[in-house]
């Protein structure tokens, strides 16, 4: 069975991988990937991919202007990060314009954009845009939002470097920025952790509990906006959730959890429907249902958009449609789960990754097909 990758949205920075530069890619359209090892995990920044394959290799395409992709020049087809050849990468992270690698024995490597910190390199010492560079630092978990990283380490502590002007970093009022990753305090051992463009969450599957910190402008915090704008340090939340967490996942400014049986629990922004409703956030978890009682077998975020896989093998989209990156027709807001178009039904999707306007699939291929587009 051949697997093969799928790509769609915003493409002007040749971040699809598709080996041309173009405003938007409206349908699904088939990449041709030279010495990949099948899909293991794909990142997507601001306008940038990175991919990792099962081998453990490491591969990159789009925006570099500030070396986020680890290459010399900017390349619009996926294209071997050949200065990170003989280290084996596990997992695999993209902040706008920084990225990062977790090795097979949890060392992190960091590169792109030092500007703010956010690579953990002092920054009198290290330039704004950087070369891969091994950190001495223990990371099973990372996470990287607008100008912040986080990571969980063995011991289920969260580190953190980066901009702290909104709290997002955790460590007090006082800190504007931290260039070196410092302890966020926090109580017990967190399992999950998720950075938005200003914000952090962290999950303790132990305390069945959320740990929320940085900007609340939009309630993306589950704090009311009104009151608590800015959280500067960790605040713990009981959401009443009695199960395990299979994802918690970000958006810019909205947030959600994807519950073991099944159930999807949202909040924050929704001013471009990336909520699931037409409804205005009003501090209420909303829970996002797909039509005629499908259950979910996977879901991915972007920076305002959603796409869902279903168990019946079926795609659904919603929120930011600007550059096509909902995959659908609909008008530039999709407001509610809606069918993206597969018409091969021999294919089966197996995974799923969405980036800041953009979307990768892959899929079980039964025949050889030499289709350029899904649609």
């Amino acid at each position: 069975m051949m697997l093969t990758l799928w790509t769609w949205g915003a493409n002007s920075h040749g971040q699809l991988g598709l080996d041309k530069v173009s405003e938007q890619v409206d349908t699904p359209t088939k990449i041709l990937l030279n010495d990949c090892n099948n899909v293991k995990k794909i990142a997507c920044g601001g306008g940038h991919t990175l991919l990792l394959d099962d081998d453990g290799k490491l591969f990159a395409c789009g925006w570099n202007s500030k070396k986020q992709c680890g290459l010399e020049n900017e390349v619009n087809k996926f294209q071997r990060v050949w200065s990170l050849s003989g280290i084996k990468f596990t997992n695999i992270s993209c902040g706008w314009d920084f990225s990062c690698g977790v090795t097979d024995d949890k060392f992190l490597f960091v590169w792109g954009s030092n500007s703010h910190g956010q690579l953990g390199l002092p920054k009198e010492q290290f330039p704004e845009s950087m070369k891969p560079i091994r950190l001495h630092v223990n990371a099973c978990a990372v996470s990287m939002g607008l100008r912040h990283t986080a990571i969980i380490n063995s011991k289920g502590e969260v580190w953190i470097t980066g901009c702290n002007k909104h709290g997002q970093l955790g460590l007090g009022k006082d800190v504007l920025f931290s260039d070196r990753f410092q302890k966020v305090p926090a109580t017990n051992k967190l399992t999950h952790i998720v950075c938005g463009q200003n914000h952090t969450l962290a999950w303790c599957s132990e305390e069945k509990a959320l740990y929320v910190w940085g900007d609340n402008k939009h309630g993306q915090l589950l704090l009311t906006s009104d009151k608590y704008k800015k959280i500067y340090k960790p605040e713990k939340i009981d959401i009443d959730v009695k199960q395990r967490v299979k994802k918690l996942l970000s958006g810019w400014t909205n947030v959600l959890l994807w519950l073991e049986d099944g159930e999807l629990l949202t909040w924050g922004r929704n001013n471009y429907g990336q909520l699931g409703t037409d409804k205005p956030f009003d501090g209420s978890i909303i829970h996002i249902k797909l039509p005629d009682g499908r259950q979910v077998k996977d879901i991915a975020l972007g920076s305002e958009h959603t796409i869902c896989l279903a168990t019946d093998n079926s795609l659904w989209a919603w929120g930011w449609n600007e550059h096509a990156n909902t995959g659908t027709t609909s008008a530039e807001l999709v407001y509610f789960p809606t069918l993206l178009p597969l018409d091969h039904v021999d294919l089966r999707v197996s995974e799923i990754y969405a980036g800041g306007a953009h979307n990768f699939i892959v899929t079980e291929n039964k025949d050889n097909e030499h289709d350029s587009s899904m649609s």
